[in-house]
């Protein structure tokens, strides 16, 4: 009874050495054809991250910020982060009660840069880098804003009592 060899990582010995390094020098996938692998769309190519030239985006459509024209700088503000979605629920950041405190100074020896005191819902979230940097950019955007300010706090630490009711209801806790 014969055995039969399979040596997908190895040179035959009978092979000339220019095959034999240039085998050698194939993937670590077992010498398993990887051509559609390797065509294959990455979940980089689908995920925006700070890495990429990709825009920052919300699951949902873009939404304009809803204030009133005699609107505070505050609630401008708010009105903005109300436009920045968390990317596994279709709930926006200030309704999640991710936002802690908005600060807006107003004096004439002060540029207008906004503060925003924000938290994430945990510690490990996969948005860690995209939502507050979202914010920022959308903050920015408005004309009375010189600069953002976005700081991230887990002290106290998110729960699922900060949501707002109308989120609560989204998500069928109440």
């Amino acid at each position: 009874m014969s055995m039969l060899k399979l040596g997908l990582n190895q040179a035959s010995s009978d092979a000339p050495e220019e095959q034999r390094t240039a085998q050698d020098e194939t993937p670590a996938s077992g010498g398993l054809n990887t051509g559609a692998l390797a065509a294959a769309p990455k979940y980089g190519d689908f995920i925006p991250s700070m890495h990429s030239n990709m825009p920052l985006t919300s699951p949902l459509p873009p939404k304009e910020p809803e204030y009133a024209p005699d609107a505070s700088l505050e609630e401008k503000v708010v009105a903005v982060l109300k436009t920045c979605y968390d990317p596994e629920i279709p709930i926006d950041i200030y309704q999640l009660g991710l936002i802690y405190k908005v600060i807006a100074p107003r004096s004439p020896d002060q540029p207008d840069k906004v503060k925003v005191l924000m938290t994430l819902t945990a510690p490990n979230c996969p948005a860690a880098q995209t939502l507050p940097a979202e914010a920022k950019y959308k903050i920015e955007r408005l004309p009375d804003v010189a600069d953002a300010e976005i700081e991230i706090t887990f002290d106290p630490p998110w729960t699922p009592e900060k949501m707002s009711e109308e989120a609560k209801l989204v998500l069928n806790l109440v």
